[in-house]
């Protein structure tokens, strides 16, 4: 009985990393032959990263107990960290050029409710970029744009809102609105735009897809739905570039990672994802910040860790040589930080 008692604690933890390892082989297979199709594995890639960490402990259980077969999975489970995410740790960024020939892009979801809008304007003003790309700008940040930084930014173009529909971009470069309807079920209404850049047309569009809220959690069918509206607006994505064959550049929040259709459907019609391509890290830019409205939702009380997912764009057709990409410093309240990037026409 004494010898029972003294392997039971061994036996539970061999047979808990048997199973977690076993859910994770399947999770894998899932997420890599059906990029989101199936409604709950949509939800669950979107913390493909945060699966990987929990495979930590259960590999380590294997390495100090001694299961053959832990320690193989363990090893076959870095295997695939590394052809999911090694790509993202290899150096890419190539030199930027002082040079007029280098478009400097940001996109940045304010965050509505932000109660000072200074903080996201001194975020913009470091970063110093050619085009901002905004999402859920508020009133008071549209009036501040137009006020105190026109001189940065002459040409500006606004939907603001109270709620998380408002959208804006803002240039140093002019530009003339595109009569294109992109339809329905966005989160606010995208701004397609034909930017002249030097003497160079350049057509932009910025997004704001629908977002992952605590009610569809709970309910495979709204998971359903939502995934095929990020998939509809994806295809209306690629039209616009389709209908506008000149460099273009689409940037925005997609509410949605990598590993899942949409991305996917973007990325294989010819766009390039700028911090696919000359970022350095993951890259993940939501969620951030306690402020009001935030998006960082609180578990039994306590705050889910910030910056969890990237879920934040910008793509450039093969027009463009993505130089390098990186973050933006948080503001301090929004629950997301910008992504700039560095593009050169080939």
């Amino acid at each position: 009985m004494k010898q029972k008692i003294q392997l039971s604690p061994r036996a539970f933890l061999i047979a808990a990393s048997d199973l977690v390892f076993a859910f994770f082989f399947l999770w894998y297979a899932l997420l890599t032959f059906t990029h989101g199709s199936l409604a709950l594995i949509s939800l669950v890639n979107m913390f493909a990263f945060q699966i990987f960490l929990l495979l930590i402990p259960f590999a380590l259980a294997g390495t100090f107990l001694r299961v053959r077969r832990i320690q193989v999975a363990s090893l076959v489970a870095l295997v695939f960290f590394a052809v999911t995410f090694g790509k993202f740790f290899i150096p890419k960024q190539k030199p930027v050029p002082s040079s007029p020939d280098v478009l400097k892009v940001m996109t940045y979801n304010m965050l509505v409710y932000t109660p000072d809008v200074s903080k996201v304007a001194d975020v913009i003003r470091e970063e110093d970029a050619d085009i901002v790309f905004m999402q859920e700008t508020s009133f008071a940040m549209a009036e501040y744009l137009q006020t105190e930084m026109l001189d940065e930014y002459p040409y500006q173009i606004h939907d603001p809102s109270d709620v998380p529909l408002g959208m804006s971009l803002i240039s140093k470069y002019p530009f003339e609105p595109i009569d294109h309807d992109l339809g329905e079920s966005w989160v606010g209404t995208p701004i397609p735009l034909a930017l002249n850049w030097n003497g160079q047309t350049v057509h932009v569009l910025n997004f704001h897809m629908r977002p992952t809220v605590p009610a569809v959690i709970v309910n495979s069918g709204l998971i359903d739905k939502l995934s095929q509206s990020r998939e509809i607006h994806a295809n209306r994505i690629n039209q616009f570039v389709e209908k506008y064959p000149v460099p273009a550049i689409v940037a925005g929040d997609a509410n949605d990672v990598s590993f899942n259709n949409a991305y996917r459907i973007l990325v294989n019609a010819g766009l390039q994802d700028s911090w696919a391509e000359a970022g350095f890290g993951l890259g993940h830019t939501f969620p951030g910040n306690k402020s009001p409205g935030t998006s960082r939702i609180q578990i039994f009380g306590l705050y889910v860790p910030e910056w969890l997912v990237r879920i934040d764009y910008i793509f450039a057709s093969q027009d463009w040589d993505v130089l390098s990409a990186h973050i933006a410093r948080t503001d301090g309240y929004s629950d997301h930080r910008g992504v700039v990037a560095y593009l050169r026409l080939k």
